[in-house]
C-alpha cells in the first residue's frame, strides 16, 4: 500500500505537466480563471514539484537515523529474556522475580516494526505515530534495570548482562529517542507543504486540474481533441481514518 501511495503523488504531478503541455497548443486556449492560464499552471507545478522533491530529499536524510534506531532496539527483547531467566535463577525473592517478569512481559509485548516506503525508506508517518511506543519500552526497560539495581542479587557473570552493560545500552535508547524528533519534524513539515500543493480544496494542482477539464470541454466541446486533456488522470490519496 505504501508503495502505490508515495508513486501516486509523483505520477499526479507528472501528469498535471502533461496537460500543461497538451492545453499550450490548443488554439483559442484562453480562460478567463487565472488560474487555469498556462503560466500560472507552470507556476503551480513548479511548486507542486519542488515540495515533492523537498519532501524526498528529507525523507532520505532520515533513513539512516530511522534505521538505527531500529537496529539499537531489535535484540532487546532477547536481552531482556536472558536477563529475566538469569535472574529467576538467583536467589531473589518470589516478589521481586514476579516484579521482574511483570515489566519484562510488558516490554517484550510492544510491536514497533516500521512499514516502508517504495524506496525502503521507513515511513516517517508512521515512525512519528510508533514514538511512543518507543518511549514506553525504554521508559519499561529503566524500570526494570533499576529493579535490578535495587536487588544485590542480580550480580551475572555474564557480560552483556551486567548492569553497567545495560544501563549503557538504555543510556543509548534514551538518546535516540530525544533525538528522533528533530529528524522526523522536517519530514512532516514537507509532507504537509507538498500534500496542500496537491490537494488543498480550490488552490491544489488537483482541483485546478479538475477545472482545467470543464474549461476544454467548454471550449472545444466533447471530443477526440478535448479527451487528450480529460482523459489524463490524477489520483486524490485515500484519507486515512
Amino acid at each position: 500500500m505504501a508503495t502505490n501511495y508515495e508513486t501516486g503523488h509523483a505520477v499526479n504531478i507528472s501528469n498535471f505537466k502533461l496537460m500543461i503541455d497538451r492545453c499550450s497548443v490548443i488554439p483559442g486556449y484562453n480562460p478567463s480563471n487565472t488560474d487555469l492560464t498556462i503560466a500560472n499552471m507552470t507556476l503551480r507545478w513548479q511548486t507542486a514539484d519542488t515540495a515533492h522533491q523537498t519532501l524526498t530529499s528529507a525523507v532520505q536524510s532520515s533513513k539512516n537515523p530511522i534505521n538505527s534506531r531500529e537496529i539499537l532496539y531489535k535484540p532487546i527483547q532477547k536481552l531482556t529474556t536472558k536477563a529475566l531467566n538469569y535472574f529467576e535463577s538467583t536467589k531473589a525473592s518470589k516478589q521481586v522475580k514476579k516484579d521482574a517478569k511483570g515489566l519484562a512481559d510488558k516490554l517484550r509485548g510492544f510491536n514497533t516494526k516500521i512499514p516502508k516506503l517504495a524506496d525502503g525508506t521507513p515511513d516517517p508517518n508512521h515512525v512519528s505515530q510508533s514514538h511512543l511506543s518507543y518511549v514506553q519500552k525504554q521508559d519499561t526497560f529503566k524500570q526494570l534495570l533499576d529493579l535490578f539495581s535495587s536487588d544485590p542479587n542480580y550480580v551475572p557473570n555474564e557480560p552483556e548482562l551486567s548492569l553497567p552493560t545495560l544501563q549503557a545500552l538504555n543510556t543509548s535508547m534514551k538518546s535516540a529517542n530525544d533525538n528522533i524528533g528533530t529528524i522526523i519534524a522536517p519530514v512532516l513539515s514537507a509532507r504537509v507543504t507538498r500534500d496542500n500543493a496537491l490537494y488543498q480544496e480550490e488552490t491544489g494542482m488537483l482541483d485546478i486540474a479538475a477545472a482545467c477539464k470543464d474549461y476544454v470541454k467548454g471550449l472545444i466541446g466533447s471530443n477526440a481533441n478535448s479527451r487528450l486533456i480529460t482523459g489524463i488522470r490524477f489520483r486524490r490519496p485515500k484519507k486515512k481514518n
